[in-house]
């Protein structure tokens, strides 16, 4: 019988930018308002991205509602950076093939063949293969899992302080560059052919993967609402002027 596997179709940054527009809405909102909130709409990104989130343990789904989970509780609340760093590896280890990855390299560097061994080992379609490891290596850092040195650790982490606290806010509303004339950074990722790209604001810096072309709709509708906004700021500015 073959291996019943378990992974997350989206990034656990993107997971924990869902569970805080869930969290804004309430703590408990439709798909629909959680998708317009993001600049999403429903449908296969989003719901994969849902998908996800649950698996990290950051929200529930049931009849078409999305909840925010007791984990994302204790990551939103956390008095310490350590403290939000645990709720980090938590949800990083609350995805079943992760955990069991974590486990099996726990103490060693994320071998040059993994991806082949997540689809011999793991059952893990080959045409998500890529994504998959790129969201485990993302995630893994984010956790405190994957140090510095490149090794896998789940305990020793959270000790040296190795893991990159996620500090974004979620995807929702307008967001205004500060810098005038700077494009959104972008970058790749130099273990999997990916790209992400950063918009920042006032308060806000919004980071997104980009692996397929619904994310890069996703950014697309990021950037109309900047377009509208900027509109809106110069439509008030010249009113003033005028008055």
């Amino acid at each position: 019988m073959p291996k019943i596997i378990d992974y997350p179709r989206a990034s656990l940054t993107r997971s924990l930018a869902l569970a805080e527009a869930v969290d804004k809405l309430g703590g408990e909102a439709s798909e629909a308002s959680v998708a317009d909130h993001m600049g999403n709409k429903v449908g296969g990104a989003f719901n994969a991205l849902v998908g996800a989130a649950v698996k990290f343990a950051l929200v529930s789904k049931t009849s078409g509602r999305i909840k925010t989970e007791p984990l994302y509780q204790d990551y939103k609340l956390a008095y310490t950076d350590t403290q939000k760093q645990e709720a980090i590896r938590r949800s990083f280890l609350s995805a079943p093939l992760f955990a069991e990855l974590a486990q099996r390299l726990n103490g060693q560097s994320i071998p040059s063949h993994f991806e082949k061994l997540i689809i011999r080992e793991h059952d893990v379609p080959e045409d998500w293969s890529s994504r998959i490891a790129g969201y485990f290596e993302e995630g893994a850092k984010a956790a405190g899992v994957l140090g510095a040195n490149g090794i896998i650790s789940t305990t020793a982490a959270l000790a040296t302080g190795t893991g990159k606290i996620f500090e974004g806010t979620d995807s929702a509303g307008p967001v205004v560059d500060d810098d005038e004339g700077d494009p959104p950074e972008i970058s790749t990722n130099s273990f999997v052919r990916s790209y992400s790209v950063r918009i920042m604001g006032p308060g806000i810096d919004s980071r997104i993967s980009i692996r397929d072309e619904d994310d890069v709709d996703i950014v697309e509708s990021m950037l109309k609402k900047v377009r509208k906004l900027m509109k809106a700021q110069q439509d008030t500015e010249g009113g003033k002027s005028g008055g």
